[in-house]
């Protein structure tokens, strides 16, 4: 009885932490709509002076579209994962991923520990290139 007690608080968790994903999803699909409106507004601007500062905010709308299309890709895998049934298992190992480290970071792909071995590799590799 004990297992499905647990089951149910996943299954549980996980509808919460989905959630949270599809409203994340929703917020930067809303703000890519007004960046597409500021876009046609700013080709409006009125003298050279409007049209340099529109320029710059245009290129850090660029830049933040760009980090919000990247965090879409994520969001879009990890909810593909929910659909496939294999959301919450580490790409590395194929354990399950700590409820506590899914609810912190639901877009993780790795467990903690898998998630060391990687940053001590990556890690260990820059310093031989820099020697």
């Amino acid at each position: 009885m004990k297992s499905a007690e647990n089951d149910s608080v996943l299954t549980s968790d996980f509808d919460l932490i989905k959630k949270s994903l599809l409203m994340q999803k929703s917020d930067i699909l809303n703000k890519h709509k007004e960046f597409k409106s500021l876009q046609t507004a700013s080709a409006k601007a009125a003298d050279e002076a409007d049209a340099v500062v529109q320029n710059l905010q245009d290129n850090l709308n660029i830049q933040l579209h760009e980090r919000d299309r990247h965090s879409l890709i994520l969001i879009d895998k990890a909810l593909s994962k929910f659909s496939e049934g294999s959301y919450g298992k580490c790409e590395a190992c194929e354990e399950m991923i700590s409820l506590r480290r899914l609810q912190a970071r639901p877009l993780a792909t790795l467990c903690i520990a898998c998630m060391e071995e990687n940053e001590s590799a990556n890690s260990s590799a820059g310093r031989n290139i820099l020697q």
